[in-house]
């Protein structure tokens, strides 16, 4: 029998969260280190969300398919005739194989390995070859238009691909509307894939969401952000940046009168800049970072934009799908290479490596890994929330329980 969020986590863990934050409690170690809870995000979590399921770009043509996992749920991504992404559980309905084992290119069907039934790219079978003894399976009399793969709610917006397991949530432009309005005017479909690469680190999904503050900013990031006062004023207190929660959106929003940032978008040290991302005439430029959740982040700066899909794999194992999306040449025009090294040496670091510790995103992977270590911890379920900084982690880990409860 599934145990609920307050058998695992107990009803005193789970109180001290819905707490206002300046008396609020953090999510226990259990919520990162207990396979039960993990698996009961994937039962009664993602399931009810917009889950991020991966970027347009990674299947850009007719017949392109990838499997993916979300969970242990298999799932199928094509491209069908039409250019249109559709979704599908990645299970035969002969035998229950999966259909489609690894990526492919300018596919006509998707067949089985198995005994190689077939589907088109919309999903009806087609094949069912000496099912009944028949090179053509034409003396069954099996109703082929039951045995259709399953399909699964599937939504694109500009780069990202987004499923709904449950096909229940609410529509996508309603998903989505808190950061379309935030970066209303900035023209996303001008943008286009430069890189694309997929890292593993050995911690909990969550602490993605869980690191949308700047607190950590000059501890963590060495090299990047060296001073307190790129992010706090300090006559203040105040940060630079605002902490601003909307249902399923948090983000970190520059605030008016933000000292610039040294080498931060591919404007120093450079000849020819990066093309600045168009914005629609008589709207102002906005620059913020946020997060869709339950595992989509995208960072809008004025000259590119910078996203997370985050896979969980375990409760202490996360693959990141990391995409960079550039103006026009911007993306792979020779002339633009030392402007956009420069973009992602600040997010991959120059060692390009997961482990390299030298960029942003594997100095965040290395303290989640710590942060993981020490939630084995029973000292770890007491920990606090900072009202100046962490409003949105606050804010995640509340929405997280209220979805699992229902």
């Amino acid at each position: 029998m599934t145990r609920t969020v307050e058998q695992i986590l107990g009803k005193r863990a789970v109180a001290a969260v819905r707490k206002p934050i300046d008396k609020a409690g953090g999510l226990p170690g259990a919520a990162y280190t207990s396979r039960e809870f993990f698996d009961l995000e994937m039962e009664t979590f993602f399931p009810r969300t917009w889950m991020g399921a991966g970027f347009e770009s990674d299947i850009p043509n007719p017949g392109d398919a990838m499997p993916i996992k979300i969970g242990k749920l298999p799932i199928i991504l094509v491209r069908n005739k039409q250019g249109e992404i559709k979704a599908f559980h990645n299970v035969c309905r002969h035998r229950a194989s999966t259909v489609l084992t690894k990526p492919e290119k300018r596919l006509t069907s998707l067949t089985c390995p198995y005994h190689a039934w077939a589907w088109d790219l919309d999903g009806a079978l087609k094949a069912i070859p000496f099912f009944d003894g028949t090179k053509d399976g034409r003396k069954t009399d099996l109703d082929r238009c039951k045995f259709g793969l399953v399909p699964v709610r599937c939504a694109v917006w500009h780069h990202w691909i987004f499923i709904n397991l449950d096909g229940k949530a609410p529509p996508i432009e309603a998903h989505v509307k808190p950061l379309k309005d935030m970066v209303a005017g900035t023209e996303f479909g001008a943008t286009h894939v430069g890189k694309r690469v997929d890292w593993g680190f050995d911690a909990n999904w969550k602490l993605q969401n869980d690191n949308w503050e700047t607190y950590h900013h000059i501890w963590v990031h060495k090299g990047i952000f060296n001073k307190m006062s790129d992010d706090l004023e300090l006559k203040t207190g105040e940060p630079w940046t605002e902490t601003l929660q909307q249902g399923s959106f948090v983000t970190l929003k520059a605030r008016k009168g933000r000292p610039p940032r040294i080498n931060s978008g591919g404007k120093d040290d450079v000849t020819v800049q990066l093309p600045p991302i168009p914005l629609t005439p008589g709207t102002a430029r906005t620059t913020c970072t946020s997060v869709l959740f339950p595992n989509v982040t995208v960072t809008v700066t004025h000259n590119h934009l910078a996203s997370v899909i985050i896979d969980p794999i375990a409760p202490d194992r996360t693959i990141a799908k990391l995409g960079f999306f550039f103006v026009g040449a911007g993306a792979k025009g020779r002339k633009y290479a030392p402007a956009r090294k420069q973009v992602l040496d600040r997010w991959l670091g120059k060692s390009r490596s997961p482990t390299g510790r030298d960029g942003i995103r594997s100095q965040d992977f290395g303290i989640w890994e710590e942060q993981q270590t020490a939630r084995h911890s029973p000292v770890a379920d007491e920990v606090v929330f900072s009202p100046v900084w962490e409003r949105n982690v606050h804010h995640f880990q509340q929405q997280l329980l209220e979805t699992m409860r229902g």
